[in-house]
C-alpha cells in the first residue's frame, strides 16, 4: 500500500459503461472540465454520472490530476493510438490492470485482487481484509457502510447485478470489465469467487507489458515465479493466473525473435527466475497493436 490515498468513494456508485472512458477522455482532451454546468450537457449525461466519468478515467490512469495522460494519449488518441474506440478486448485488460496498480490510490478493488487473498468470498470478507490493511498502515478505516458502496460497485463492474443488495436497474447495461470473466457470484448465494487459471482473450504482451510494469516499480530485472504470481500488484494477482499460465506466456514472449532478448527464464541458487530487460514497456504495446491491426 505504502504512500497510496485511501479513495473508497467518487463513482457515485455507477460502474463504468461502454464509451465513458473514451468520451471521458476526449472531454478532457478538449479542454473542458467535469466541474463546468456545461459538462451534463456536454457528456450527454446526469451530474452524478459527469462524477463518475471522471472517476474513472482517472482511476484507468487514461487522466491524470484533471490533464489527459500520456498513457491515455497512447491509447486514445483517434489518429495515432493504439485502440481510440476500445475495440480490442486486450485494451480492458490494460485498463483492468493499471486501475488495480494505481500508484496514488487504494480501493476496494485492489483489495479484491491483492489483499483478500480468498478464491470464495462474501461482502464481508472484502470489508474485514480492507479494514485490516488500513489499519497496519496507520490508517483511518471509513464507516462500514462507504466500504459496502464501494465493495459493491465493484462487484457490479466485473461481475454485474445479478445478486448484490443494491442493484440498480439502470446498470442492466453492464460494465465492459465484466467481459474479462475475473469474477463470478457462486449459485444463488451472496459468495463470489475468483476465475483463476488461463485466460484465453489475455495476450502474452499485456502479460509482459505488466511483468516490465511490476519489475520497474520493484527497481528488479528479474523476480522469482512465485512473486509474479502471489505479490501484492503483481500479474499473477491481478489477473487472476496459474503459474502455468505465467510460464508460458513468457515462453510465447521469448521465442519471438523481437522479445527473446527481453523475456526469458535463468536461475540462481537453484530457484527458477523470470527475468525482463524490456527498456520500454510501450515498445511491447505498440508492437501488440500494430500486430492486431495487421491480423
Amino acid at each position: 500500500m505504502k504512500n497510496r490515498k485511501p479513495k473508497f468513494s467518487g463513482h457515485q456508485t455507477f460502474v463504468t459503461r461502454y464509451g465513458w472512458i473514451e468520451k471521458g477522455y476526449r472531454f478532457v482532451r478538449d479542454g473542458r472540465s467535469f466541474s463546468s454546468q456545461d459538462a451534463i450537457v456536454d457528456l450527454g449525461v446526469g451530474k452524478n454520472m459527469v462524477e463518475s466519468i471522471r472517476y474513472w478515467v482517472e482511476l484507468t490512469g487514461v487522466t491524470k490530476s484533471g490533464a489527459t495522460s500520456d498513457f491515455g494519449t497512447k491509447l486514445l488518441d483517434e489518429d495515432t493510438g493504439w485502440d481510440p474506440y476500445l475495440e480490442d478486448n486486450n485494451s480492458y485488460w490494460l485498463l483492468h490492470w493499471k486501475l488495480n496498480t494505481h500508484p496514488d490510490y487504494i480501493h476496494s478493488g485492489m483489495i479484491l485482487y491483492s489483499h483478500l487473498r480468498k478464491p470464495e468470498f462474501n461482502k464481508r470478507d472484502v470489508i474485514d481484509a480492507a479494514i485490516r490493511l488500513l489499519y497496519a498502515h496507520g490508517k483511518k478505516s471509513p464507516a462500514d457502510s462507504i466500504l459496502a458502496k464501494d465493495i459493491d460497485c465493484y462487484l457490479r463492474l466485473y461481475a454485474g447485478t445479478r445478486r448484490l443488495i443494491n442493484k440498480q436497474k439502470d446498470e442492466q447495461i453492464g460494465s465492459p470489465f465484466q467481459e474479462l470473466n475475473l469474477i463470478q457470484s457462486v449459485n444463488d448465494s451472496d459468495l463470489y469467487s475468483f476465475n483463476i487459471g488461463s485466460k484465453s482473450n489475455l495476450a502474452p504482451e499485456i502479460i509482459g507489458y505488466a511483468l516490465w510494469d511490476y519489475m520497474s516499480r520493484q527497481k528488479k530485472i528479474a523476480i522469482t515465479i512465485n512473486e509474479a504470481m502471489y505479490r501484492e500488484y503483481s500479474p499473477g494477482q491481478i489477473f487472476m493466473l496459474d503459474e502455468n499460465s505465467i510460464v508460458e506466456a513468457v515462453e510465447q514472449l521469448s521465442n519471438e525473435p523481437k522479445w527473446s532478448e527481453a523475456f526469458g527464464f535463468s536461475e540462481a541458487a537453484g530457484v527458477a527466475l523470470i527475468h525482463c530487460n524490456l527498456v520500454e514497456g510501450n515498445d511491447i504495446l505498440d508492437h501488440y497493436y500494430k500486430k492486431a491491426v495487421e491480423a
